[in-house]
């Protein structure tokens, strides 16, 4: 388990007991599951804002997929590739949710 504590000294307090001063120039970035722990302070101190994973959907992780391909795939095969998944991953997505038995919940 990792908590950690932003007090308003812009201090990282870890439960390891190390504490880290963060400059002005610094900023982070917390990637939560929930916000079932956070107090009402924390959330108002690191501004937190929290998406469902249905919300966000396949579309980023496909761009985020697409932008770090190599350069040899890049330009026209790119986007070959992203038009193929538009036009593909749809009805498949489709065909899975409605047609299989999943052992684990799809979040996309």
């Amino acid at each position: 388990m990792f908590d950690q504590v932003l007090d308003d000294n812009k201090k990282l307090c870890l439960m390891s007991g190390e504490i880290i001063q963060m400059s002005t120039t610094m900023n982070l970035i917390f990637e939560v599951q929930d916000l079932a722990v956070a107090s009402p302070a924390t959330v108002s101190r690191c501004g937190m804002v929290y998406v469902e994973p249905l919300a966000i959907g396949w579309r980023p992780i496909l761009e985020s997929w697409s932008a770090s391909l190599p350069e040899t795939l890049s330009g026209k095969y790119c986007d070959q590739i992203v038009n193929l998944c538009d036009w593909l991953l749809p009805p498949c997505l489709h065909c899975v949710r409605k047609h299989c038995k999943l052992m684990m919940p799809m979040q996309v």
